[in-house]
């Protein structure tokens, strides 16, 4: 059984996308995971504030999170979103001396989880596209755990967009185009659904920000989840 892990929920899924949280919890708690979290107290990794050039502010509030994290005596984050993964694996590292945690995105966790998860795992017909988030992938090269975990289910057909993997489409909704000019955000989201293969029942994205700007966007009216979401659905969640 892996050693106690902290699950940092990251802002997205605590007040946007709640099901992916609460999905990620029934997966661990599923797999018998010793995990913690710390619940609506979390704070923010700072991601959104770095990505807008706020780094002044990012760095006030990502030492406040790392100093709290260190003295929990947290060895290990796990987190759903792309963008905390980043957060707290590259810029904290780049701008502190001291990270004495390391840090998975739920993709990888679940990866090295797979011979436990595929016990659980039922059937499930569904012709599936994955949507590589650009700071899961171009940003962290995380590509194929999510493809891995998603052939894994029985009887999923796993298609691909033409554009993939590092020359993957953008949700739109990244680096704070959303906020600052969400009529163009939700464009590109229907410009990256256009793309989508013929027969796509599902887009699943590993991300709660793709999700939520997809979602908005979608134009073409198949469903749209997150990893989490999918996998637990084929453990019959």
């Amino acid at each position: 059984m892996p050693q106690k892990v902290l699950y940092w929920k990251g802002c997205m899924s605590r007040f946007r996308t709640r099901s992916i949280a609460d999905s990620i919890e029934r997966l661990l708690n599923l797999l018998n995971v010793d995990y913690t979290t710390l619940g609506e107290d979390e704070g923010c990794c700072g991601s959104v504030l770095y990505r807008t050039g706020q780094t002044a502010d990012a760095l006030l509030v990502s030492k406040r999170t790392l100093e709290r994290l260190s003295s929990l005596g947290v060895k290990e984050v796990v987190t759903g979103c792309p963008g905390c993964f980043r957060t707290m694996s590259l810029d904290y590292a780049n701008f502190f001396r001291n990270v004495p945690f390391k840090v998975r995105h739920i993709s990888q966790f679940l990866f090295d989880m797979r011979d436990e998860l595929r016990d659980h795992l039922r059937p499930m017909k569904a012709k599936v596209v994955y949507h590589d988030p650009c700071h899961l992938g171009r940003h962290m090269g995380v590509y194929e755990e999510p493809r891995a975990l998603i052939k894994m289910i029985p009887e999923v057909d796993l298609l691909e967009f033409k554009y993939n993997r590092n020359k993957a489409l953008c949700c739109g909704s990244g680096g704070g185009v959303r906020s600052a000019f969400p009529e163009v955000s939700l464009e590109v989201a229907k410009s990256t659904l256009l793309e989508l293969p013929e027969g796509t029942e599902i887009v699943v994205t590993a991300c709660p920000f793709c999700k939520y700007n997809f979602v908005e966007g979608n134009n073409k009216k198949v469903e749209v989840i997150d990893l989490p979401e999918l996998i637990l659905r084929a453990c019959g969640g």
